[in-house]
């Protein structure tokens, strides 16, 4: 990603996780830790891992690139992009920002496995350990001490953020759409349909398995919005970045692509 696209994904996910935090005080509740682990082991790692592994021993669909993607895609949870979509999906808000705070810490902990395998540079997880608390541990705290001091400006202020976080994330997608759309859907169609069967091992799970609404929306939506930047950062890094790439770069358009059918899907429900 260029530069100023990657600026713009940072000053988008620290709108977001300050929103998350401002909102969260007053939608506070305490989710019970096997709805927690469901959530960010079950639909983000385990079932997801599970068809990549299914896919690579039974099938000859996917090359070795598209499956390393693949996994790093897996592997990059909590994009904060989700939180944008919370309030026009009526999901639960202090859930899904639990859970993007969650699954950065997991997806350190994927990392750091790949860089043992070894498939990473070792070195390069203390830089990402402060790039993800710079981008969501530390905005979402500071929203929460914001509400706590001054609750009735924050309270002012909050619709405001709302929609900035969610007219950045809209600007992103068009950008995103003018700079890489054609050069995807005009190249090999293996990254595609890769990206396609990734984002169903995503999606389905919580989507067939959640039965209540709240909660079904807040776990697809997470499980779905991957951390791109954070993708981008690794795949640069490996030798091979250039047969990455066209899987990771699908993927992106597929998940903003899905985000949006789903909002109108629940929203007319």
């Amino acid at each position: 990603m260029s530069g100023w696209l990657s600026a713009w994904a940072v000053l988008n996910s620290l709108v977001i996780m300050l929103t998350l935090g401002l909102a969260h005080r007053r939608q506070a509740e305490r989710y019970p830790p096997a709805l927690l682990l469901r959530a960010t082991l079950g639909y983000n790692l385990v079932l997801p891992a599970l068809g990549l592994w299914l896919l690579a021993s039974c099938t000859r669909w996917f090359d070795s690139h598209s499956l390393l993607a693949m996994s790093v895609l897996v592997a990059a949870g909590g994009g904060t992009s989700a939180g944008a979509f919370v309030k026009k999906i009526g999901a639960a808000s202090g859930l899904t920002a639990t859970l993007i705070i969650l699954l950065q810490g997991l997806s350190l902990v994927l990392l750091g496995a790949l860089a043992v395998a070894p498939v990473l540079d070792i070195g390069l997880l203390p830089a990402l350990c402060g790039y993800l608390l710079l981008l969501t541990v530390a905005p979402f705290v500071v929203g929460l001490a914001l509400a706590r001091r001054w609750p009735q400006t924050t309270r002012q202020w909050l619709p405001w953020l709302e929609r900035l976080g969610g007219a950045l994330v809209f600007l992103l997608v068009l950008a995103l759409l003018a700079r890489y759309a054609a050069a995807v859907i005009g190249g090999p169609t293996e990254p595609l349909w890769a990206a396609a069967t990734l984002l169903c091992l995503l999606v389905l799970p919580a989507l067939l398995l959640e039965r209540k609404p709240e909660l079904q929306r807040s776990m697809v939506l997470v499980s779905l919005v991957r951390n791109l930047t954070l993708v981008l950062a690794v795949v640069a890094m490996l030798p091979t970045a250039a047969q990455l790439l066209p899987t990771v770069l699908a993927f992106g358009l597929f998940m903003y692509l899905a985000c949006g059918l789903l909002l109108l899907f629940w929203r007319a429900e």
